[in-house]
């Protein structure tokens, strides 16, 4: 046998003896349980951590969960106040194997006291947004922008179609304005960044407004119809060409009370229930 021959023969044998490369793995855990190593679905290059804080006087809850995360993914965060309550959410995000595993000893940051932006804060969960009892927030760090979270879901509900959540974030979007939808849920976001600009009177039948991008099943009305309450007034407006649903190209302007989405679906959102979880 030939020189090159059994070269190309050793060659062949050492290519079919490398394993399969792996995807990225990440700590696995849910609630403070036990973690586990897991190995990422494809499109998951990141490991993420999220952790849940709740302060009330001198007590403090901490809840923390990690896993794989899609290559969309920041790092993100977004507090408010319950009543004496203050709750937080932080998610962070690293590219390389194991980069989320429990570091011992790590503690949280505790609140400022009057270090970065000061913001209005309420929640629907208590009614304090509704009744007015916006109370004054510390954010916690110097990227977080004044936020006001307005949910609305496609149940039916006998009392009100919108929740209402404000105080501290740094989300996709900030500053400005930018909509959300997740599953049988919308997301309005707006962010400010000059102190109480979130603050004022809570005003239910508002128009709210997006632009972005969207799939060709959105610009079906009846797809929208199955995603919203009836007795909301959805209207969306599909076009195509790059900046063709410029607020100048000529797009229909919302009326009073009415909700449009123009070809929304701008990024989706996984962090909590109202913005961070999804």
């Amino acid at each position: 046998m030939g020189l090159p021959r059994r070269l190309l023969l050793l060659l062949l044998l050492a290519t079919t003896c490398v394993p399969a490369s792996q995807g990225l793995q990440c700590m696995q855990c849910e609630s403070n349980q036990s973690c586990l190593v897991e190995e990422c679905a494809l499109g998951q290059d990141l490991c993420r951590t999220t952790v849940l804080r709740e302060w009330q006087d001198d007590r403090e809850l901490e809840v923390v969960t990690r896993g794989c995360a899609h290559s969309e993914k920041t790092n993100r965060t977004m507090s408010y106040r319950m009543g004496s309550m203050i709750i937080s959410l932080t998610e962070t995000v690293c590219a390389t194997n194991l980069c989320n595993r429990p570091r011992p000893g790590a503690r949280g940051r505790a609140f400022p006291q009057g270090r970065y932006l000061e913001c209005a804060s309420c929640t629907s969960l208590d009614q304090s947004c509704e009744r007015g009892r916006e109370q004054s927030l510390q954010c916690r760090y110097p990227t977080e922008h004044c936020i006001e979270v307005v949910t609305l879901q496609s149940t039916e509900r006998s009392l009100k179609d919108e929740d209402y959540t404000r105080g501290c974030g740094s989300l996709p979007g900030c500053p400005g304005t930018a909509g959300f939808h997740s599953n049988q849920t919308f997301h309005f976001l707006k962010c400010c960044n000059y102190t109480h600009c979130n603050g004022g009177p809570v005003l239910g039948n508002r128009s709210y407004t997006v632009r972005g991008c969207a799939t060709a099943s959105w610009c079906q009305g009846s797809h929208v119809a199955d995603s919203f309450p009836t007795h909301l007034n959805v209207s969306v407006s599909c076009c195509h060409g790059s900046g063709c649903n410029s607020p100048t190209g000529g797009a229909p302007r919302p009326g009073p009370a009415q909700l449009s989405l123009i070809a929304s679906l701008l990024l989706t959102l996984g962090l909590w229930g109202v913005l961070l979880w999804t």
